[in-house]
């Protein structure tokens, strides 16, 4: 089943296929042409080259014109073209990290700004729902989020309610088992968000690494939340792989010194 209705059909049902395009055996569906390329691997922008899609992911790039030449004598080739003279072809950009719900839209409309500023992939950690609406509310912005014009994936909440009934009221209680329940169900649920509670963590609280194990043993991504030099080590020996609060560089280097992406 796609995630959203956008989406291409798995890599693994289309070797063949692509394989077959790439090589000039059957035409593409849509080649653009005429425009740069920028290349990430590098790090160049190579001119005049035309990209051949097929089934909606790139089969290869080849230089302009290829295919017009290629296919003119080849019986019942047709694709389309697209003349992209004197732009840019450049990959989407991927936000790893994001709390749609703080914008105060909702994932299809957070979407749409997003895509129009070349962003086709979000990393959602919907905490602030769950924290508001529990499972449900999480469930909600999964079901809008598969109707969004990009990809966009669930880093499962981790700490709801984020902090002691003494502390806030919360409308959601995000237990191991829930979190589990969201991984197994929600395709699109690739990570466990980001771990605030970073102290507990280090004390060993028996709730907080419960919910570590439900997704270290789902073989799951957990993102971390860590601020302090002393509580580092202990979140990478919890199988924390990655933090966005690299306050300075002291930090920020040792996080990567226990193996922690930053």
């Amino acid at each position: 089943m796609p995630l959203t209705r956008f989406s291409v059909k798995p890599l693994h049902t289309l070797t063949r296929t692509l394989a077959a395009v790439a090589m000039g055996r059957a035409a593409p569906d849509l080649v653009i042409t005429g425009a740069r390329v920028l290349s990430t691997y590098t790090d160049r922008i190579h001119p005049d080259r035309e990209v051949w899609i097929k089934a909606g992911r790139i089969a290869c790039v080849k230089p302009a014109g290829t295919a017009k030449k290629h296919f003119a004598t080849v019986a019942g080739a047709k694709f389309s073209i697209y003349d992209a003279a004197g732009a840019i072809l450049a990959p989407g950009l991927v936000d790893p990290h994001v709390h749609i719900e703080s914008s105060m839209m909702t994932a299809c409309a957070y979407a749409e700004a997003a895509l129009l500023n070349g962003t086709t992939t979000l990393f959602c950690d919907s905490h602030e729902i769950g924290n508001v609406c529990d499972a449900e509310g999480i469930e909600w912005m999964l079901r809008d989020a598969r109707q969004a014009p990009l990809n966009i994936f669930l880093t499962v909440p981790s700490t709801v309610p984020a902090t002691s009934p003494q502390f806030e009221t919360a409308g959601g209680d995000l237990t191991p088992a829930k979190i589990g329940k969201l991984f197994d169900k929600w395709p699109e649920a690739v990570a466990l968000g980001e771990k605030m509670d970073f102290v507990q963590v280090a004390m060993g609280d028996k709730r907080s690494h419960a919910v570590l194990a439900e997704a270290i043993k789902r073989g799951r991504p957990v993102c971390g939340h860590i601020y302090g030099r002393e509580f580092v080590a202990a979140g990478a020996a919890s199988g924390i792989t990655d933090t966005h609060e690299s306050i300075d560089r002291d930090i920020a280097d040792d996080f990567l010194e226990n193996g922690i992406w930053v």
